[in-house]
């Protein structure tokens, strides 16, 4: 079991979004045996914010589908799965129920929360899918890991043997595998605020599955020219699927951020000149800063101790940039607590 608590006073009410005082904040959301160092987990920050925007406890999600995030790459190395888990804790300790899905063979998501695919049983979201495609049910809530409590983090884990997509090789209409899957499961992923996908680097007809169930790939890069270079085939990748399924609705763009940027590095400052003009409009603001602590977040002597940045250190500069991209992604792909649309809610 996880040992991660939830956050300190400060940064639940950053989160939450409450802008009154500490005093007053302590007055309405802390009992009075608590200690001052009660810790706030990310249900009861979803629980500060339905006060907050006075949607009712109960509320729950329409059944519709929620947004999905891909994080995408063509190329590994560039912390693709960092931001990725990072991102998704912030979200959840901002109130949001999130879905993770490890769709990377690596498992390195899987490592990330401190599950050792090699010692346990994973049904891994390939399984879900091609179970969907055969005509059974699926079952996506047996193959969920609790990450955080009340469903506020679930991750759907992934080992090895996700790495055989020789049943989507023979799938009709293949590149909808997954969004069959959500559809035909729509009760389950209509319970989250947002789906989040890890997905492997490289082409593989599984990334290409993924891809086609979203409509703004969350790509991360780095200001080197490999990156870069792979950036432009990831593009290209996205002109193809555009071409190939636009008269089925679908248009999929690229948001990026630029990950392990050291300002002190002249190369890293001379590339990310040239990335600006080549994508115009499509790089968020937040530029994630080289920080050794994400170095620290996976320990492969005790994987149980791992744990995103955000939760060994929430006081860093590694933890502040995380937190200030999430702020902008959850405005970027309209985020809504319950599915609800409330006024002033997007102001949270």
């Amino acid at each position: 079991m996880r040992s991660f608590e939830g956050v300190k006073q400060k940064l639940a009410m950053e989160l939450s979004g409450f802008t009154g005082t500490p005093k007053t904040f302590r007055t309405r959301y802390r009992e009075q045996a608590d200690n001052k160092h009660k810790l706030y987990s990310a249900a009861e920050i979803r629980a500060i914010r339905f006060g907050l925007l006075n949607i009712p406890p109960d509320t729950k999600r329409p059944l519709t589908l929620p947004p999905v995030i891909d994080t995408r790459m063509a190329k590994g190395g560039v912390g693709k799965t960092t931001i990725c888990g990072n991102v998704a804790s912030c979200i959840a300790l901002s109130g949001y129920r999130v879905l993770l899905i490890d769709g990377d063979p690596q498992s390195s998501l899987t490592s990330l929360y401190g599950i050792n695919w090699l010692d346990e049983e994973i049904t891994h979201i390939g399984e879900l899918m091609k179970r969907t495609s055969q005509g059974q049910r699926a079952h996506p809530e047996k193959a969920i890991r609790s990450i955080y409590a009340d469903g506020m983090l679930d991750l759907i884990p992934s080992d090895i043997t996700m790495v055989d997509e020789s049943w989507l090789m023979g799938a009709m209409n293949r590149e909808q595998a997954f969004t069959r899957l959500l559809e035909a499961e729509i009760e389950f992923f209509s319970q989250y605020d947002v789906i989040i996908i890890d997905s492997a680097p490289g082409t593989s007809v599984l990334a290409t599955t993924f891809m086609v169930a979203c409509k703004t790939l969350l790509t991360v890069v780095t200001a080197e020219g490999q990156a870069i270079a792979a950036l432009d085939v990831l593009a290209s990748n996205v002109q193809e699927i555009n071409a190939a399924f636009g008269r089925q609705g679908i248009h999929l763009d690229v948001h990026i951020v630029v990950n392990q940027f050291n300002t002190s590095k002249t190369p890293h400052q001379y590339q990310l000149s040239k990335l600006l003009p080549k994508f115009p409009g499509k790089i968020n603001d937040t530029i994630i800063r080289d920080f050794v602590g994400f170095l620290r977040e996976s320990d492969p002597d005790n994987i149980s101790s791992n744990g995103p940045v955000l939760e060994k250190e929430p006081n860093s500069g590694g933890a502040r940039d995380i937190i200030d991209l999430t702020k902008s992604l959850i405005k970027l792909y309209g985020l809504r607590l319950a599915g609800t649309t409330l006024p002033g809610q997007e102001k949270l």
